[in-house]
């Protein structure tokens, strides 16, 4: 099926694609400016109070450890840095889409932030001047599902209940023969609307198949991983334990023995506990 043949079938289930807050938006726009400073970003950044609190707080987190403590969004963008506010600000995005928060959502919300970490975890050892876009590739992987939850989320109440009927690890197949699509095709087509970059926008498209992918394999394959290491850490609603982890596609792809992906686990583990933490609740 051709992307606007998708499209029009995805708008005539879902409704319009959301569109990314205007602060956010604002706040991006200013990021790619090569002249910007903490200054001019602070001076949007403090029309969207609830954006405001969640970068002081991470300024403020033991992440940073701070001698002293951050009070203003400046001080704050100086210490955590653009890359780490662009991540952020993307992040406090898809927060705001959520207009209630039961425990789908809750366990969504968790899984996603999980798997951005652990994205940027990845990349560290293998594209480490990139690890920022790979969070953002692994925070916004199920934005589809996210809007199909906030959307339709009786039809996808379906989704779930045939997904644990049938004791699979993969909703992708029956998003199929429930909406004609899947939770992937959304998200793709989420980030056209949101501009990100072709190569983000492929991750999300393709993260339960990397193989497919062509623009940035690499991308793909660590999401693709990220995402298993987070079942397999029980993180978000599917949990799968029991998981070998080595015998995956993006493992091979990326190189990792048994014992090095045992490693990264238990450093994922105690990593999410230190860093995500509340800082996106």
């Amino acid at each position: 099926m051709s992307l606007p043949a998708l499209l029009k079938k995805i708008v005539m289930l879902t409704g319009d694609l959301p569109t990314i807050p205007y602060t956010s938006q604002a706040v991006l726009q200013k990021l790619s400016d090569p002249n910007a400073t903490p200054k001019e970003i602070e001076d949007i950044i403090i029309r969207d109070p609830s954006l405001a609190a969640r970068i002081l707080k991470l300024a403020n987190s033991p992440f940073y450890a701070q001698a002293r403590m951050i009070k203003t969004i400046s001080e704050a963008t100086t210490v955590i840095g653009f890359n780490t506010l662009r991540s952020l600000v993307i992040a406090s995005a898809v927060r705001e889409m959520f207009k209630t928060f039961g425990l789908v959502e809750k366990l969504l919300w968790e899984h996603s932030v999980a798997v951005g970490f652990i994205s940027r975890y990845i990349a560290m050892k293998r594209v480490p001047r990139n690890s920022e876009e790979y969070f953002i590739a692994g925070l916004l992987h199920d934005i589809g599902k996210i809007v199909l939850q906030i959307k339709i989320p009786d039809r996808m109440v379906q989704v779930i209940e045939e997904l644990y009927g049938e004791e699979r690890d993969d909703s992708t197949a029956i998003e199929t023969k429930v909406f004609g699509f899947t939770h992937a095709h959304v998200g793709q087509l989420i980030a056209r609307k949101w501009l990100f970059s072709q190569e983000i926008e492929e991750a999300i498209g393709y993260h339960h198949w990397p193989g497919r992918a062509k623009i940035n394999p690499m991308m793909c394959h660590t999401v693709h991983l990220a995402n298993a290491m987070a079942h397999k850490l029980e993180i978000g609603p599917i949990r799968t334990p029991d998981a070998d982890l080595s015998k995956m596609i993006s493992a091979v792809f990326l190189e990792f023995s048994q014992e090095e992906l045992e490693k990264m686990l238990e450093e994922c583990h105690q990593m999410l506990k230190v860093e995500a933490g509340d800082i996106f609740s």
